[in-house]
């Protein structure tokens, strides 16, 4: 992952998830008389939800891997998330709610033992109330009169401040909130004037809040039994009927999406991943972290706003007929940066797209020139059709590498092999078994799966044997995950290679679909449950979960862990360990290379002037992300916009400079809509890369010498 992939922007606003309240009776007398009168819609539970969660319940406590009891722990685990998934931003719900609420906090695993759902029903009714009571206040909060001179500043997230007290002190919260998000749509169109920003505002509120009100007791339902999967760990979840039915419709009409990989957290709906290859990372207008609030169809098509859409939902927005154009409205920066337009043409993610490619860097060291062989893999894929139809040359991760490597060796005579996993999420279990085979002595266990029910299997390839033996590296970081950690903690293990990089991602889980009418009749449409079965150990015996695997040799880390990650979530299941596999014979060869060559990396890094560079620059980043608080200052906020957008261009020409590459115009560099152009995608310097093949070159010396007798 190259620093092209970060935007610097203004930092914005983060806007709320889901958007609802509750009015007790001691507040009546502060609430409008119009909205006293309204008949708001009560929605409850009937005996085929009760039904439902029974089954979802036993399917949880039977399979989950994890084993977790039915406890006044996992009571609070529930009650926690389900709250916090309803008012992530502490905007909606007074104290004196919560401290009603508070009064079930350990009630909730008797509630699912006994598939009571009267109490979760009720606190969505509540919120119901809540929302329709903000949403009068908002309208007025927006015709205000506001000061964008003055100094002050908004607390971006306040999922962990105290709920308001009173109405009055919830407006004050939201007068900040409305200012904001004005300043916010100022700054993003600065041909927009105040009064067409409040219209703008007062359109998208009103939108929001109209879908919101239409929320059905499915909805609700699945809602609330999610939550209850993702308190045994954030990967089990809860499918309905009809939801899976709107999918399996999805795929019949062979809709496509574009190419990533979204995630729903206190912030909103948020991009983790741009599958390589895909429709989205072809625009090279999205970037870990971005965050989602609209969704527009056509090129003409008007926006709607998704903030308070569940994920699925918004999904079925994104995904649509293959060759048409779906736009997102983006927030940059964790949320905290200005709005943006993406336009993507949806289609498949290609095989092609996603191949492994191969490249070879040259080196001269005392005279000599040694070639390096690179291999770039953004997924572990395989042509699954084409493998079940008989094809004979289907594509496949293990095929292409196979084939690369040997060009390599026998072409390029290289003198050593990088593989990088950079970005690589993971893919096909049956790919990275096989490719570790690849590098790795006949038959040696790859990895170790243990099961639900205690059983371990062990893996190895039964098809693959090894084809080269020389110098290996793999380059991981923060998004290097599953597979790819799986591949990784191999080569680690067997003593093969120098893993460089980062601390990978994680998440050492597996998950399966559990179709719950195998407990209920199908009548009742009950859906499938979504359950963590399995992990994912090393031939070592470590689990990969949690801690990812650790580099030998460590290069300067673009993402905080504390911002990405399987440690980052909630309830995860936590690292733990078996017995190493029987095969495995402990060899610590490679430990002595480790010191010196992480010694050479820092000396280039206080030293060589384009990782100074990246690392200023990642810095910044890094800071941006941290940031916790936005000034309401209108012309602050574009200054320190400018400011960041200078300090981006400048960086990255003199970085270009020390490449001997032509520097950038403004034209060049950033399209109107403030986004980089796909030149400076094609043409930016990979540094991390460039110290990478510096590190191999350095192995290779040091393998060069004569060993102690």
């Amino acid at each position: 992952m190259t620093i092209k992939q970060k935007k610097l922007g203004v930092i914005a606003s983060v806007v709320a998830i889901l958007l609802f309240g509750h009015v007790n009776a001691s507040e009546i007398q502060s609430i409008p008389a119009a909205t006293q009168e309204k008949q708001l819609p009560k929605i409850t539970p009937n005996q085929r939800f009760e039904r439902i969660s029974s089954a979802n319940a036993v399917a949880l406590s039977q399979f989950h891997y994890g084993k977790i009891p039915l406890d006044e722990v996992l009571s609070e685990r529930v009650y926690s998330l389900y709250l916090n998934s309803l008012d992530p931003q502490r905007v909606y719900f007074l104290q004196s709610d919560i401290e009603q609420f508070d009064q079930h906090k350990l009630l909730f695993s008797d509630y699912l033992r006994k598939a009571e759902l009267r109490f979760p029903f009720e606190m969505y009714n509540t919120l119901i109330q809540r929302l329709d009571d903000r949403q009068t206040s908002v309208n007025q909060l927006i015709d205000r009169d506001f000061d964008f001179t003055k100094k002050e500043e908004i607390l971006i997230n306040r999922k962990d401040e105290p709920y308001a007290k009173t109405v009055q002190e919830l407006d004050e919260i939201w007068y900040q909130r409305i200012k904001n998000e004005l300043i916010n749509l100022l700054v993003s169109d600065e041909e927009l004037t105040l009064d067409e920003a409040r219209a703008k505002l007062k359109k998208r509120y009103a939108s929001r809040h109209e879908r919101l009100m239409q929320v059905d007791v499915d909805d609700i339902f699945e809602i609330y039994m999610n939550t209850v999967a993702l308190a045994f760990d954030p990967h089990s979840g809860y499918l309905s009927h009809r939801t899976m039915e709107n999918f399996n419709i999805n795929m019949s009409l062979s809709l496509q999406g574009i190419g990533t990989v979204l995630r729903q957290d206190d912030d909103g709906i948020s991009i983790m991943e741009v599958v390589p290859g895909g429709p989205a990372d072809q625009t090279n207008q999205l970037v870990i972290g971005d965050q989602l609030i609209g969704v527009a169809q056509g090129d003409d098509g008007e926006f709607l706003d998704i903030v308070g859409m569940r994920l699925d939902r918004v999904v079925d927005k994104i995904r649509g007929k293959k060759g048409t154009v779906v736009r997102l409205q983006i927030m940059g920066n964790k949320g905290k940066g200005p709005e943006k337009v993406v336009r993507i043409v949806r289609d498949q993610v290609k095989l092609e797209q996603q191949a492994a490619k191969s490249d070879v860097k040259t080196v001269e060291k005392d005279g000599q020139v040694q070639k390096i062989g690179v291999i770039t893999l953004p997924a572990f894929y395989s042509d699954f059709e084409g493998s079940k139809g008989g094809e004979k040359e289907f594509r496949s991760t293990t095929r292409d590498i196979k084939k690369l490597v040997n060009e390599l060796q026998k072409k390029d005579k290289i003198d050593g092999l990088i593989i990088d996993l950079r970005g690589n999420g993971g893919g096909a279990l049956e790919e990275v078994i096989n490719l570790s085979a690849l590098f790795i002595e006949p038959k040696k266990t790859v990895v170790q799966v243990k099961n639900y029910n205690g059983s371990i299997d062990t893996r190895h390839s039964t098809q693959e044997t090894k084809i080269y033996n020389g110098p290996l590296m793999v380059i991981t970081d923060r998004l290097s995950a599953s597979a790819s950690e799986i591949f990784a903690g191999s080569i680690q293990d067997q003593a093969r290679g120098l893993i460089v990089g980062n601390t990978t991602f994680g998440k050492g889980t597996v998950q399966s679909l559990l179709p719950l009418d195998g407990w209920l009749a199908k009548s009742d449409k009950p859906g499938q449950s979504k359950v963590t079965i399995a992990m994912f150990y090393r031939a070592n015996g470590e689990s990969t979960q949690e801690k990812g695997v650790v580099p030998d040799i460590v290069l300067p880390q673009i993402y905080n862990p504390a911002d990405i990650g399987e440690s980052k979530e909630k309830y995860v299941l936590p690292w733990d360990q078996i017995p190493a596999s029987k095969d495995l014979v402990v060899n610590t060869s490679l430990e002595k290379y480790a010191k010196p060559l992480q010694e050479a990396h820092n000396i280039r890094l206080e030293n060589d002037e384009k990782l100074k560079i990246f690392q200023k620059q990642r810095d910044k980043i890094q800071a941006l992300w941290d940031v916790k608080t936005l000034s309401l200052n209108l012309d602050d906020r574009r200054k320190e916009l400018k400011e960041q957008e200078d300090d981006s261009f400048k960086s990255s020409n003199e970085i270009r400079a020390m490449y001997n590459l032509e520097p950038l115009t403004l034209e060049q560099y950033k399209n109107e809509d403030g986004t980089h152009t796909k030149l400076l995608k094609d043409t930016t310097p990979d540094i991390l890369l460039d110290e990478s093949v510096n590190i191999m070159s350095d192995y290779i010396e040091l393998l060069k010498q004569p060993k102690a007798k």
